[in-house]
């Protein structure tokens, strides 16, 4: 592992990332064994422990033999686990939060804030189960037909450029007025059907108090 240049080899298999993960996102005394870990990352035994041998060798991991089996923990002391990997793994987890920020912070600067009942993140990220081709599903409830039109133009024209450059996926609005979402929440029919399903309220009015 170079010196100047560790995250070269730390991060260069998926299998590790995951196990990293993992670990990092856990309390210091979070003990697990390979069987465990394989089981919880959902890699195969053999790439479990060929990740973890990897993981020992730069000294990201420690192991412990308590009884007859070996467990292991994260190396809390080492500066990459310390510095780099910790927070960037919680930076990684708090994705749905910088978003909301970034949206609210977009919508406020446009001053069409007030032209929006409700902003709901739905799909793969308000369930946590993104892929790579995932996008980013808001739906946005607007006040009435002239906000619609004035909000669908900031997201489709403005909007959802400066969202890619930050975050480097797309952003896929769902704009309707109240009463047009009031009339499909009622009916059950999609997407809103689909959003009811998985959602968190970013800003103003939750959708069950849109009815």
């Amino acid at each position: 592992m170079a010196l100047e240049t560790p995250l070269d080899s730390i991060l260069d298999a998926g299998s590790k990332v995951r196990i990293l993960r993992l670990f990092s996102l856990r309390t210091d005394d979070f003990l697990a064994s390979g069987r465990e870990i394989a089981r919880a990352t959902a890699l195969s035994p053999p790439a479990a422990h060929s990740a973890l041998k990897e993981l020992l060798d730069q000294s990201l991991l420690v192991r412990e033999i308590i009884g007859r089996q070996h467990v292991y923990r994260l190396n809390p002391a080492h500066r990459v686990v310390r510095e780099m990997l910790r927070p960037l793994f919680l930076k990684e987890r708090g994705l749905k939060q910088d978003v909301r920020v970034f949206l609210l912070r977009e919508l406020g600067a446009s001053g069409l804030m007030g032209s929006v009942m409700s902003l709901i993140l739905y799909g793969s990220l308000a369930s946590g189960k993104t892929h790579e081709a995932s996008d980013c599903d808001v739906a946005v409830v607007a006040l009435d037909a002239s906000s619609k039109f004035a909000l669908d133009r900031f997201f489709t024209q403005i909007l959802a450029a400066r969202f890619h450059a930050e975050f480097g996926f797309h952003l896929d609005p769902y704009i309707k007025t109240a009463p047009e979402f009031r009339r499909k929440l009622g009916k059950n029919e999609p997407p809103v059907s689909t959003l009811m399903a998985n959602y968190e309220t970013l800003h103003g009015k939750d959708p069950m108090d849109l009815m």
